[in-house]
Parts: structure tokens; sequence; C-alpha cells
């Protein structure tokens, strides 16, 4: 039995299946660029096949939860920031980890994320190791600044996603794989980020 607690969330772009008759179960997302696989950490990064899917999918846990909640426990590192100068808040943060090639999958926190933007915010992904989350009340001048790194990034990706910017629903998930699991790594995200529950 594959351990769901060594599973994580993985986006990639869909000519992973388009292009290949590479049977890799997904999830489709709202994003029709996007799909959404699972890879286990052991001594290699390996992707979830079918008859492993199968598997968790018959043994009646929340694996996708708990693939979530395996996601979450990695939010405290390797996190960048732009805070607003007045507030505090961030108007962007950076989940980006040069030996993590999966820190894009930081975005599919919603949980946390809608309480750490509650105006709202947008998601871009110019490479597999980096998800950037981007308040909707991010200053015109900080966007722009932004705009220009992520084409840098984009440019010099290792495995490029895109340059575009996307509203956080594009990558919406099933509400019941992003509620957490264990609420104190939630509320210590929550106080990283200076966000109020």
């Amino acid at each position: 039995m594959i351990n769901p607690e060594s599973l994580h969330p993985l986006i990639v772009p869909r000519k992973y299946i388009e292009d290949s008759a590479w049977d890799l179960p997904h999830l489709p997302l709202p994003n029709d660029e996007f799909i959404l696989c699972w890879v286990e950490y052991g001594e290699a990064m390996v992707y979830l096949d079918r008859a492993g899917y199968n598997e968790l999918e018959q043994s009646g846990v929340n694996w996708q939860q708990q693939a979530i909640e395996n996601v979450r426990q990695s939010a405290f590192f390797h996190q960048y920031r732009k805070d607003d100068a007045i507030t505090g808040q961030p108007e962007w943060i950076a989940f980006l980890n040069d030996e993590d090639t999966i820190s894009s999958s930081k975005i599919l926190l919603h949980y946390e994320l809608e309480r750490i933007f509650p105006t709202g915010y947008s998601v871009v992904i110019p490479d597999r190791a980096c998800g950037i989350v981007v308040s909707n009340e991010c200053s015109d001048k900080t966007l722009d600044a932004l705009i220009e790194m992520v084409r840098g990034m984009y440019t010099g990706a290792s495995t490029p996603m895109s340059q575009a910017f996307f509203e956080s629903s594009a990558f919406a998930l099933p509400p019941d794989w992003t509620l957490p699991i264990d609420k104190e790594t939630t509320s210590l995200i929550l106080q990283l980020f200076q966000a109020i529950e």
C-alpha cells in the first residue's frame, strides 16, 4: 500500500497526457492548460501510476487531503514575500526552492491563502519549482516589478510553465481536499503571513 504521507500533488502541463500514451492518473483543472497529478517521495520522485491510484481509491482514505496536508507542512520553507510598506500585509508570496521541484504546488493551499488574501488573489507559476501568489490589492508599481521578475524566471526555468497571471479559481480543488488536517499547522502559517482568521 502506498503511504499517503509520502504523496504530493503536482501541477503539470496538459501536454503531459496529450503528447503521449502515458496513463497518468490526474485531475483536470479549471485552467485547461494544466492538470493535477501526484508524486511519491522516497529516494526519488516517482509519479503515482494507475495501479497505485486504484489502490488508494479503494482504500477509503481521503488521500488527496493528506497529499495537500503534506504540502502544507512544507509551506514554512523557502518562501519570499513583498509586503506593503504601510500595512505590512503581503503583496505577494513566492514559494521557491531549487531542490524542491514542486514548490508550485503550494498555490493549492486555498484554505490558508484565502485568509491571507481576504480580498482575493491571483497566481503565476513560471517554473514547476516556483509558485507565486499575488494579492488583488498589490500596487501597480510592485506588480510591474513582479511581471519583470516572472519573465526572467520563466526564461531561465528548468521546467517552464507559464508567464500568465491566473485567478485563484483556475486551480480550484474539491473543498474537502484543502481542509486542514492539522489545524495547528494552519494557525502557524497564518501567523507567519500575519493573516487574521
